[in-house]
């Protein structure tokens, strides 16, 4: 009885604290993180400050203002100033940033393109229960009488999303025959792995985007389902994958990592340490792996890769990663918008910071890769600058160098002479595969596209190659037909994406890919 009255003595004393607090200005108060924890805050006299502005202006000033515009702009302003990761999120954007955090938004589950103002079907999202239900070449007309007939992509989206378990009635034509189908929407889920198949009988192959809340269970069940085709090797590709959820990262890595093996460990503003390690699992803790990651590859793609690198768990391929080495965390601040903070620094399980420099006046760095072009780092090794001051002995005895990215252990340059690059990376692509979408659409009826075993077999894109040449501008009696193949593969792979998604382009396409090509020879030489 005497804990009863003691727990109310406390419940009623933290009560009293936090109404003394309000009164006296409201001096107390707390915010809550993306995982619902309590932060606890206390405002400065800036603050009140900022409150009185903001009253004076709304009250006092001449004329009528926005103080919601002004107080998101001074929120820029502030944010702006602290490093280039810390980020204002507006009420405007806290829905797409928790879409790619969460993995998931709530929809038909339709992915489109958009052809003459007409909206025609690609495919479907496998796992929805609106798989099925619309098909390759169908042209959406109308969802709930409103017309979709000349909108834009974004309005479309807003359209078709709505809230969990809602009906939407589709007007359709398919085949030149009205149709209505009605749907209901649902939680539709973004895949961040992309790629899952096996490049040769030993050797698999996985894709990763992002890291999302989903992310962890979607490379365990790759690693899964390539293990039981007989995967004794993996290429993990962490190319362009910009990072995200740290605790993601963590779990991810703890895939290749023994037991008791350091994953990373963070360091705060009151030089508290934090050490995460590796469980026993993961799924593939034994087997070589090739980590494939280049400029664009930063945050928790850094942390996998430096805790595999260190290790020596894993060969790092291809170019120098990004530098993000501060830790973020996600704040509500009370009125629907949200700030990542960064509240952390990460090092590597060697003790290296991978944090590349700024200018703490300007936390600018935009620049960055213009400064590697420039320097050449990107079409040779020799390039990269290593700062001897931050060499570390990795716990496999190798040594790396913090200050800038993972630095690879097998580099393969930018080739701006290869033509797979140069289709791949062309700014002009979206028109190139609006030409190879229109050309299938015409036959969209025709039986390769409805049987993806038999088009990954079988189908030649080399009927479309001459069009296809006068779209890029190059004149068919002066194109190499060496490329050939390369150029019909890139066609085969992009008609594959629209039909299929994005694994079947990577089936289709990695042949070609110049690292995928750098690791056939590692292990061509190993044999």
């Amino acid at each position: 009885m005497k804990i009863f009255f003691k727990i109310i003595n406390i419940i009623l004393l933290v009560i009293i604290i936090f109404l003394v607090g309000f009164l006296v200005g409201k001096k107390y108060d707390f915010a809550l993180d993306s995982n619902k924890d309590i932060i606890s805050l206390q405002y400065s006299d800036n603050e009140h400050k900022i409150r009185r502005l903001v009253s004076l202006i709304d009250n006092e000033y001449v004329s009528d203002v926005n103080s919601d515009s002004l107080v998101d702009d001074a929120i820029n302003y502030m944010v702006g100033k602290l490093d280039p990761h810390s980020t204002y999120i507006n009420k405007a954007s806290v829905e797409k940033a928790e879409e790619e955090l969460k993995g998931e938004f709530v929809g038909i589950g339709v992915q489109f393109r958009v052809v003459n103002d007409t909206v025609i079907v690609e495919r479907t999202i496998p796992g929805t229960p609106n798989y099925d239900q619309l098909q390759f070449g169908d042209q959406l007309i109308s969802a709930n009488n409103q017309s979709l007939i000349g909108v834009d992509n974004a309005t479309i989206g807003k359209i078709l999303k709505g809230k969990r378990g809602t009906d939407v009635s589709i007007s359709i034509l398919r085949d030149k025959n009205p149709m209505t189908i009605n749907l209901k929407r649902t939680i539709v889920p973004i895949a961040t792995v992309t790629g899952k198949h096996m490049l040769t009988k030993d050797l698999g192959y996985i894709k990763l985007t992002r890291f999302s809340e989903n992310s962890a269970k979607e490379v365990n069940e790759a690693l899964d389902y390539l293990l039981s085709k007989g995967m004794k090797k993996l290429v993990f590709d962490l190319r362009g994958n910009p990072g995200g959820l740290m605790h993601i990262a963590e779990e991810i890595a703890d895939e290749f990592l023994t037991k008791d093996e350091l994953i990373v460990y963070t360091q705060d503003k009151q030089k508290r340490k934090k050490y995460i390690y590796g469980t026993n699992k993961g799924l593939f803790e034994k087997g070589k792996i090739y980590v494939l990651m280049d400029e664009n590859s930063a945050s928790s793609s850094e942390i996998v890769a430096g805790a595999l690198q260190d290790y020596g768990r894993g060969i790092i391929v291809g170019r120098r990663s990004f530098g993000k080495g501060l830790v973020q965390r996600e704040i509500n601040l009370g009125d629907g918008t949200k700030v990542r903070l960064t509240v952390a620094n990460y090092f590597t399980p060697s003790g290296r910071s991978i944090q590349k420099p700024f200018d703490k006046k300007t936390a600018k760095y935009s620049d960055d890769l213009y400064k590697r072009l420039k320097s050449g780092e990107l079409y040779s090794k020799d390039s990269i600058k290593i700062n001897k001051k931050l060499e570390f002995t990795a716990p496999s005895g190798k040594k790396v160098y913090g200050g800038g990215g993972i630095i690879p252990d097998e580099f393969v340059a930018l080739d701006t002479k290869s033509v797979a690059n140069w289709l791949y990376y062309n700014q002009d692509s979206n028109y190139f595969n609006d030409f190879l979408f229109k050309k299938i659409y015409s036959i969209h009826d025709f039986f390769m596209f409805h049987n993806e075993k038999a088009y990954l077999k079988y189908f030649s894109a080399g009927m479309y190659r001459n069009e296809f040449l006068g779209v890029l501008g190059i004149p068919t009696n002066e194109f190499d037909s060496v490329y050939s193949t390369t150029v019909d593969n890139y066609m085969k792979a992009v008609i594959a994406e629209d039909l299929y998604g994005s694994r079947a382009f990577y089936e289709v396409w990695l042949p070609e890919d110049e690292m995928i090509k750098r690791i056939f020879e590692l292990e061509k030489n190993v044999k």
